[in-house]
């Protein structure tokens, strides 16, 4: 079997689990699923698209056919992406007739025309395809360039970039053709192998450099970059250039940013002196020299801006928006050239040791971090009940691929290992920040997206967490609990076919049932059965629908795919009053018959605490009176905890003596927390201690 063979196998196989319950129902519309999964590949694991939203619509406009499967925005509000599929449900590599391609073309011009200019006004509002439209309507005056993306599961023989341009009033229409081929090259290759970059036909010539002799690992190159060259780089190339951990950070919106903004319109040619510069990684570079001796760079493939982000950014915007004079411009630039192999490991020490603006540690949101691999070393190690099989931690991009291939060496070893890991309990660190934010009570954080959601989650983590701290057993194996109810739910939600936004449905009703239930749910119940019950599922089912009536009514007049991503949303959806059940599900029965209680509404004082006072609070109470006795003794005798910090350890010394009856306030249990985790850095206490279960 080829590799595009066996990558089509493998992307049916997600395909197959994805479009089909768990429990053999029926699939759902194969073409969402597979615009789900295309895009959720480009996003994740190639990085050329963000923001990115499964919608199908077809329709007419000017007595033309048109039709779109989803849609993105760029931050900025002055880009969009547009997707549209040719989905043939191919099982192995079928062609895709040009005629095809060109109709889509079509069909994606024509149903932006129709968006501009009012094609929502005869849409019905509740649903995803008239949020969809209505968005690009609102922003339809701020949009200076349109990607469609065609995608297919066939080939089409078509080069990248072969697509002529189109117009559609003022607005620029560029087309990209992704089918298996290309997407199979990409995910094989990773994000950056797209970007190669002929510095002389971009820039007008080369760029003079210094350079360092290559190391064995890497060589480096100091530059100079003109601010036009810049421009066209993020122009054509966006989100792909930068980093795309840290994407959600590149909004002109922090003092240094604003600053950034006014030098470039006020006073362009003193950019450079105000400016710490950028710093960049490359796979290849080609070299010359110029008349007078001196190197100069004149290709560059693998480009990254791993540094420098909102310089890149904001010199975007300035040349976009404000028309500021670039010619102006130069930012100084160190370019390392990279192995491919130690690319995954270099990039982001590169990114944290370099000095910018606005220092962003980008190792803490990497593939290398300690949390992550730790929590590959529990998957591999980890079996589910019944000792046949395990979930899959994909930590970095193609792991699952690669695990798969050499495992697999013979047909029968590879049904082994797919039977033994199979798809469907494989997850990626997108797919755990949402399973965890979801069930943390922060759906409104889920519905920014992928990337964004995962930078918060990592960013929640490492403020919340001693850098000591690692995930144990008890953690992982409720991580998974917390998937099995996230993905059944999202099962749940499909079946009940909702006529538009199945995603923030889902993601709302998780945090409504971990809201309701709070520690009633028995996660290790669910870790045990690998499942929910049938009566939680009933319960899912009810509960679903009343979160999607509150979600549409408290949006009002709003666009509601925006406003599920506002805390706003949240605190209304949360509000409501869901009846639980007379007999409690299995995933109950334990905390019932230890007296529990079942069918108890949540207390005012749950219903005003965020989910980081609820976090802080169950750290609080997981200590038990000795180790606060203990942490006092040292934090006295060390001089670690000022007297304020003693204080608050004092009472939470004596509330836990007395079994927790007193109320401990969000405020003076996020205070505990502090202090627990400088005790857990200076081992005062067990590293081991169960916390962000």
């Amino acid at each position: 079997m080829s590799d595009l063979q066996q990558f089509i196998a493998d992307f049916n196989g997600e395909l197959l689990s994805r479009s089909t319950g768990s429990d053999g129902s029926g699939p759902d519309f194969k073409e969402n699923v597979f615009t789900e999964l295309m895009l959720e590949m480009l996003a994740e694991q190639v990085g050329i698209i963000e923001n990115e939203r499964t919608c199908y619509f077809e329709g007419t406009v000017d007595r033309g056919r048109c039709k779109i499967n989803g849609y993105a925005t760029s931050d900025e509000e002055d880009t969009l992406d547009l997707f549209v599929s040719i989905f043939l449900n191919a099982t192995s590599p079928m062609k895709v007739p040009g005629d095809e391609v060109k109709k889509s073309i079509e069909q994606a011009a024509r149903y932006f025309r129709g968006a501009i200019n009012g094609l929502h006004k005869s849409l019905e509002p509740a649903t995803d395809r008239y949020a969809m439209t209505a968005r690009i309507a609102e922003i339809g005056t701020r949009i200076s360039r349109v990607r469609v993306f065609i995608l297919t599961d066939g080939v089409t023989g078509l080069a990248p970039g072969k697509l002529p341009a189109k117009k559609v009033g003022e607005v620029e229409l560029r087309f990209e053709v992704w089918d298996m081929e290309r997407l199979s090259r990409a995910v094989g290759a990773g994000p950056s192998r797209e970007i190669d970059i002929d510095v002389a036909e971009m820039n007008g010539t080369p760029l003079p450099c210094v350079s360092a002799p290559l190391d064995g690992e890497y060589a480096a190159f100091v530059t100079v970059v003109p601010g036009t060259l810049l421009f066209r780089l993020y122009d054509e190339f966006g989100p792909r250039l930068l980093e795309r951990n840290v994407r959600s950070f590149l909004q002109a919106k922090g003092k240094v940013n604003r600053g950034i903004r006014e030098t470039l319109r006020q006073s362009p040619e003193r950019f450079m002196a105000y400016n710490n510069g950028i710093s960049m990684t490359a796979e290849e570079v080609e070299t010359i020299l110029l008349p007078g001796g001196q190197p100069a760079l004149s290709r560059i493939k693998g480009l990254q801006v791993v540094n420098g982000g909102q310089t890149t950014a904001s010199i975007h915007r300035a040349g976009k928006q404000d028309k500021a004079d670039l010619s102006k411009v130069f930012v100084q630039a160190k370019l390392t050239v990279v192995k491919p192999d130690l690319l995954d490991d270099l990039a982001p020490q590169i990114a944290a040791f370099a000095n910018t603006q606005n220092p962003i540690q980008m190792a803490d949101f990497s593939a290398n971090d300690p949390f992550h691999i730790e929590l590959e070393r529990l998957s591999d190690k980890t079996w589910i009940p019944g000792e046949q099989g395990r979930w899959f931690y994909e930590r970095a991009r193609g792991q699952y691929l690669v695990a798969q291939a050499k495992e697999g060496t013979t047909d029968a070893r590879l049904r082994q290992f797919k039977e033994r890991t199979p798809p469907q309990r494989k997850f990626t660190k997108i797919d755990l920040a949402k399973f965890m934010n979801a069930w943390d009570q922060l759906p409104h954080q889920v519905s920014l997206g992928g990337q964004k959601n995962f930078v918060l989650f990592m960013q929640r983590l490492r403020e919340t967490r001693p850098k000591t701290w690692k995930p144990d057993d008890t953690f992982f194996k409720e991580l998974i609990a917390k998937a099995i109810l996230f993905n059944e739910t999202t099962r749940i939600v499909r079946k009940e076919e909702f006529e538009g936004y199945r995603a923030n449905i889902v993601a709302y009703t998780v945090s409504m049932l971990a809201f309701q239930s709070g520690e009633m749910l028995d996660l290790l119940h669910v870790w045990q059965q690998q499942r929910i019950s049938t009566g939680l599922e009933n319960l899912i089912r009810s509960w679903s629908h009343q979160v999607a009536a509150a979600i549409v009514e408290s949006s009002g007049t709003r666009n509601v795919t925006e406003w599920c991503k506002k805390a706003d949303c949240w605190k209304a959806v949360r509000a409501l009053e869901l009846a639980l059940p007379d007999n409690p599900p299995p995933e109950f029965q334990k905390v019932v018959l230890q007296g529990g209680g079942w069918g108890v509404k949540p207390t005012e004082v749950r219903v005003t605490l965020d989910p980081d006072e609820l976090d802080a609070i169950q750290q609080c109470r997981r200590t038990d009176p000795a180790d606060w006795i203990r942490i006092i003794e040292w934090g006295t005798s060390s001089g670690l905890l000022d007297p304020r910090q003693r204080e608050v350890a004092s009472e939470l010394a004596a509330v836990s003596a007395g079994g927790w009856a007193k109320d401990v306030s969000g405020k003076k249990a996020r205070e505990g927390r502090t202090i627990l985790n400088a005790a857990l850095e200076n081992g005062i206490l067990e590293a081991d201690r169960r916390i962000m279960a």
